[in-house]
């Protein structure tokens, strides 16, 4: 009665049906007859389908049956799953059976699945079983999951195999409170979460999963313990003054480590002589070698004062330690100043002073004036043109000069009557300071300068050689540099001033310990401070000095710097620290600008200790009883009790 054929009879008649659908794949596609006059004559058969084709037209042919009338009703259906499942497309036309030849008859099949998943959309006269047509995993047949869907579109979620717990989230975090009892549903509850672990469901920054944030006696992540992980509070530690304690909140963001045990202050010995003096603070154990809770010394600047092993000198320090300067000493504070003018000469101005025994040194200065000093004894050297700025004395006497326009010199005591041996430096700007040191294997002082135009000059000298090296440039630094001081060849300060929009600011460099970088010291002073830094003095390896314009003193204490008292002369002035040469911490003398004083510093206060007639250019001595000023109309005054 039915079927799909290719060829048939042109005489015969029949009806040829073209079944076609479009996007969607039906699993099972009939075509039915029915005779119209009587409804019991009914036949159906299954149209084969291409399983792959989203869209196609397959042919059925009907053929004549006998006893039927010629009113017949051809059905197209396409159903869901197969053939007994839901009809989900039908179409359907009344027709008059041909006699003869075939009838052509088009019928149009439409459903709808979109996601393509085999099940149909439930909308239309012809519904599929497909509960949500936009989603692969929702349709009759999924599993079922407590995920908010109905996932195989029967009951809903009653029919989950497993259902959630959800906790109260009274703050909004996201953690339910866990102390409440949970609520089992496949959806969250309104106002519920599947977390649970909040400990504070009243503060929404308390969770679990973070990190501890907050110092306060509260557990901020529900762990368990307050105030751990970063702030590590109840832990033990070890506090700076090295006492074992336990870390304690000291505000809401930080924890510090707190001890009960009792601390004693510590003592460091920085100037050598065996006894300590410098105060490390204070401690529950020794917080470097050596150090001890005795102490012996009263200036850590000098070996010539300690509680113990010294006697009171006339010095104007306090050598014993026992609180007083000079102490017992009869006559000591009567003891006056020698002034004179050297040779006579008021001519002379004498700019450096350099020393290498007691009662021996040279003055040197302008338009060739170069004079060795042996007590009283005054001799010039004849052949030395220059105008000097700086010197250095070898402990052999032997002096270095340096130049304005940029010359090294040298000569020794019994050659005074000789042209000095002269080196160029290898730039024309003025070399401002001098200091040297004695190789102990060899007859070579190696001596360092600093020029106005920022170079570091190094020249090594073979004493007793026929030639000698060049000067050389050690680097340059942007600054004018006015003096260079160290106790040895590695550990070199330089001074003077950089140019900051336009002003002098003070500056100071320290040289490489390794490299050949110079490191900038940072010597706190306020961005507004101006001027040169015009002396340096190295003392001990742990205790410099630096001083210049405004007054300015200043010690480096180990690694820190720190700013002394500044001087003031004339009822309030504050002049310039032109030079100064220190013997300790509670010894240092001073020449400025405005007076003639010399000016002393004990380590707490300034005082006059002589004022010369004339103008003080620089400051020398062979330790602190033997001090020597020179200067302007060929002045020297010498302390020597």
């Amino acid at each position: 009665m039915t079927g799909c054929k290719s060829k048939t009879s042109t005489n015969e008649g029949g009806l040829r049906v073209f079944i076609t659908y479009a996007t969607f794949r039906p699993k099972c596609m009939t075509l039915a007859v029915e005779d119209r006059r009587d409804a019991a004559r009914r036949e159906s058969g299954v149209v084969t389908v291409d399983a792959e084709a989203r869209s196609d037209t397959r042919v059925g042919v009907i053929l004549k049956q006998a006893g039927w009338s010629p009113d017949l009703r051809v059905i197209a259906e396409a159903h869901e799953g197969s053939c007994e499942g839901p009809v989900i497309a039908r179409q359907s036309a009344d027709v008059q059976f041909p006699e003869e030849n075939l009838t052509d008859l088009k019928l149009d099949l439409r459903a709808e699945d979109l996601d393509d998943d085999g099940f149909f959309a439930m909308k239309g006269d012809f519904p599929g079983t497909d509960c949500d047509d936009t989603r692969t995993d929702v349709h009759p047949g999924a599993t079922e999951l407590c995920d908010g869907v109905d996932n195989n579109c029967v009951a809903g979620e009653s029919d989950a195999p497993g259902e959630v717990q959800y906790w109260v989230d009274a703050d909004g975090d996201g953690y339910g409170d866990a102390s409440t009892t949970p609520q089992v549903a496949c959806a969250p509850p309104q106002g519920h979460v599947t977390r649970a672990g909040d400990c504070d469901d009243d503060d929404r920054l308390v969770h679990p999963d973070q990190q501890e944030f907050r110092c306060d006696g509260k557990d901020d992540n529900c762990d368990g313990a307050s105030d751990n992980d970063a702030f590590g509070v109840g832990t033990a530690c070890l506090t700076e003054q090295r006492c074992t304690g336990t870390r304690q909140c000291q505000s809401t963001e930080a924890a510090t480590c707190v001890s009960t045990a009792q601390t004693f202050e510590y003592f460091a010995d920085d100037d050598g002589d065996g006894e300590a003096g410098t105060s490390l603070g204070f401690f529950c154990e020794e917080p470097e070698q050596e150090a001890t809770r005795e102490n012996n010394d009263c200036d850590e600047g000098t070996s010539l004062v300690s509680f113990v092993g010294t006697t009171e000198v006339c010095d104007r320090l306090d050598n014993d330690c026992v609180g007083g300067v000079d102490n017992g000493l009869t006559g000591c504070a009567a003891v006056a100043w020698n002034e004179r003018t050297v040779l006579d000469d008021t001519s002379a101005r004498y700019d450096a002073v350099a020393n290498y025994g007691e009662g021996l040194g040279w003055l040197v200065g302008r338009t060739g004036h170069v004079i060795h000093v042996n007590d009283n004894t005054f001799r010039p050297a004849t052949n030395c043109a220059g105008n000097w700025r700086s010197a250095w004395a070898a402990p052999n006497g032997r002096v270095f000069l340096g130049s304005n326009d940029g010359r090294f010199a040298t000569l020794m005591p019994e050659e005074l009557s000789t042209a000095c041996e002269t080196r160029p430096s290898g730039q024309p700007a003025a070399i401002n300071g001098l200091v040297g040191f004695t190789d102990p294997n060899s007859n070579v002082f190696t001596v360092y300068g600093v020029s106005s135009q920022g170079h570091v000059l190094s020249w090594s000298y073979d004493h007793g050689a026929g030639s000698q090296p060049a000067p050389t440039i050690v680097t340059q630094l942007a600054a004018n540099l006015r003096a260079i001081h160290g106790l040895e060849a590695q550990s070199l300060f330089v001074v003077g001033a950089e140019m900051v929009n336009g002003e002098s600011r003070p500056a100071a460099w320290s040289s490489p310990q390794t490299g050949t970088t110079w490191t900038r010291e940072a010597l706190g002073l306020p961005e507004t401070t101006t001027g040169l830094l015009n002396a340096v003095q190295v003392l001990t390896s742990r205790l410099v000095y630096v001083a210049g314009d405004h007054g300015l003193l200043l010690e480096k204490s180990r690694d820190a710097w720190t700013p002394k008292p500044v001087l003031t002369v004339n009822g309030g002035t504050v002049p310039n620290l032109r030079a100064f040469i220190a013997f300790g911490r509670t010894g240092i003398y001073a020449a400025s600008s405005e007076v003639n004083d010399l000016h002393f510093f004990n380590g707490t206060a300034w005082s006059v200790v002589a004022t010369p007639s004339e103008t003080v250019n620089a400051l020398g001595g062979f330790g602190p009883g033997e001090v020597w000023a020179t200067g302007h109309d060929g002045l020297l005054t010498r302390w020597t009790p």
